[in-house]
């Protein structure tokens, strides 16, 4: 009897739940016949793993990898007094084979090695019992791949979401930065320009007094606008205020620049933690943003509430609309990659709904849970 399989077949496959599943298919009979065959092989195995060492050498494994090795072979087994116990030594020796970077496909063709080696031992006898343990042993083995493969796969989501944060911290500290210099620095001098210009029309011969009333009216204006970038970069309010009388700032200053509806509801718990509420703002302000550059939009409903033990931030506009799929594929999106970032990094979920000519739906989800102990985030994804 054989069997048609391969470790790349076994690797992909579902991993099993424990041991019963790895000796499930042992019949009695089976069983039976492994022991004999572990009989058989227990009079051979000094010399049997003294070639078999010879070989791993030969193939430039090292010291370690040759322990682990040895303790995977049916001469192993032979030694132990039950396969389940054989199973559970596969399993620890096989994930310490996958630390030490193994090629799972290189321990099959060591293992089909020991197997040439014993078979003129064994003289033709217990080949489909031989069948049998070696199946079983790879999927031992495909399962403490799988463990290990997964915990580094966790270990390094888990590295990147820290770098990011730290990426998002260290911004947020540039951020605040940049805001001083400009509030303390451009601010004061365009303040004290300003003043200067009023100054110089009152005592300015009449020609010139348009033109001085004109300048000072400018920088009036970059005076505002200077004080907009510095609300974009740090929003003061958040800090000073709190998240709803933040949005509400927010969407203030948005119905004093664009001809629009706004409908804002707020009815959530106030003890955020700062990367909480700094997210959910900086999606809601580049929700707006986006308003106002492509929508068109004449209706717009802003809400956070909890809903379903989430905290729900939803932007909901009339305007044209567009494929979230063609947005998602473009290079250039920024906005909804920096959006999906932000979300990620509180262990939220971004939903984005767009339909040319219907309009845009923006929806943040926050776990309750993971706001109060927020640290490190789940992957956010965007639902077309």
């Amino acid at each position: 009897m054989t069997f048609d399989f391969s470790f790349g077949t076994l690797l992909t496959a579902p991993r099993s739940a424990d041991l019963r599943n790895v000796t499930g298919f042992l019949t009695p009979q089976t069983r039976r016949h492994i022991r004999q065959m572990g009989q058989a092989v227990r009079s051979c195995a000094g010399p049997l793993e003294r070639r078999f060492r010879r070989l791993l050498t030969q193939a430039g494994y090292d010291h370690l990898q040759q322990r682990e090795l040895l303790a995977i072979t049916p001469a192993a087994a032979a030694e132990l007094s039950s396969l389940k116990r054989f199973f559970e030594q596969v399993g620890y020796h096989g994930r310490q084979l996958a630390k030490l970077n193994t090629s799972p496909w290189a321990v099959i063709g060591t293992l089909q090695q020991f197997d040439s080696l014993l078979e003129p031992l064994l003289e033709g006898r217990f080949a489909p019992a031989r069948e049998r343990l070696r199946l079983a042993t790879h999927i031992a083995l495909r399962d403490a791949f799988y463990q290990v493969r997964e915990a580094e796969t966790s270990r390094m989501a888990a590295e990147i979401r820290h770098l990011e944060w730290e990426s998002r911290r260290a911004e947020q500290k540039e951020r605040r930065r940049i805001s001083r210099d400009l509030h303390d620095e451009a601010g004061q001098a365009i303040a004290h320009l300003r003043l200067q210009l009023e100054m110089m029309g009152r005592e300015a011969p009449e020609p010139l007094r348009a033109r001085l009333a004109e300048a000072c009216q400018l920088a009036a204006r970059t005076a505002i606008e200077l004080r907009r970038i510095v609300a974009a970069l740090t929003p003061t309010a958040l800090e000073r205020l709190g998240l709803e009388a933040a949005l509400r700032q927010l969407v203030a200053r948005f119905v004093r620049s664009y001809s629009a509806t706004v409908r804002f509801r707020a009815a959530f718990p106030g003890n955020l933690p700062t990367q909480a509420k700094e997210a959910i703002y900086r999606i809601a302000q580049e929700c707006l943003q986006n308003i106002a550059k492509h929508s068109h939009a004449t209706h717009i409903n802003v809400s956070l509430v909890l809903a379903d033990r989430h905290l729900r931030l939803r932007v909901r506009d009339n305007g044209v609309g567009f494929q979230t799929d063609k947005a998602r594929r473009r290079s250039d999106s920024f906005g909804l990659q920096g959006m999906r970032e932000r979300a990620a990094l509180v262990g939220g979920i971004l939903t984005i709904r767009g339909t040319p000519g219907k309009g845009t739906s923006v929806t943040l989800e926050v776990p309750v849970h993971s706001a109060q102990v927020m640290r490190y985030g789940k992957d956010s994804h965007i639902v077309d």
